[in-house]
Order: structure tokens, then sequence, then C-alpha cells
């Protein structure tokens, strides 16, 4: 089964993009490097309409991206709160 995304309006993607590349200016201020885990963890953070536990967003991610670890969601919520 495909997992659609809900359309996003173009003020909602201009809002997004403008706290990836907070993000992302971030992470290279602080030497970090920008991976794809990082990046679907952001992604599933800023699309959710509800809070999100810990646990909630390392499974939504994993959905995404099989790869990523509970480990890389502790770590990128600890850098999203910086």
């Amino acid at each position: 089964m495909k997992v659609l995304m809900p359309p996003v309006n173009q003020e909602a993607h201009g809002v997004m993009q403008d706290e990836i590349s907070i993000f992302e200016e971030f992470l290279r201020k602080q030497r970090l490097k920008h991976s794809k885990p990082r990046r679907d963890i952001l992604d599933v953070f800023l699309v959710s309409d509800e809070h999100l536990t810990a646990h909630d967003l390392y499974h939504q991610a994993k959905a995404r991206n099989p790869s990523i670890g509970f480990a890389t969601v502790y770590r990128t919520l600890r850098l999203l709160a910086e």
C-alpha cells in the first residue's frame, strides 16, 4: 500500500522551508553533518499537526527511512531543542 502525504499549501511550505533552512544553518555552525535520517526526522516533526512523543516520532520516521535508530531520534530532538 502506498502512503500519500497530504498536499501542502504554498504558505505552509514556505514556513517549513524556513525552518529547514534554520536547522541546516545551525548544523553547519555546529560543524555537524546534514544527514538523510536527520532530515527525515525533521520532516516528520514539521508536518505533524499533533504533539509527538519521541516514540511516536521514531515510528513515523522509521516508516520513511528504515535505517533510522531510536538514538538518532533522541540526538536530533536534542539538536532541535538547542
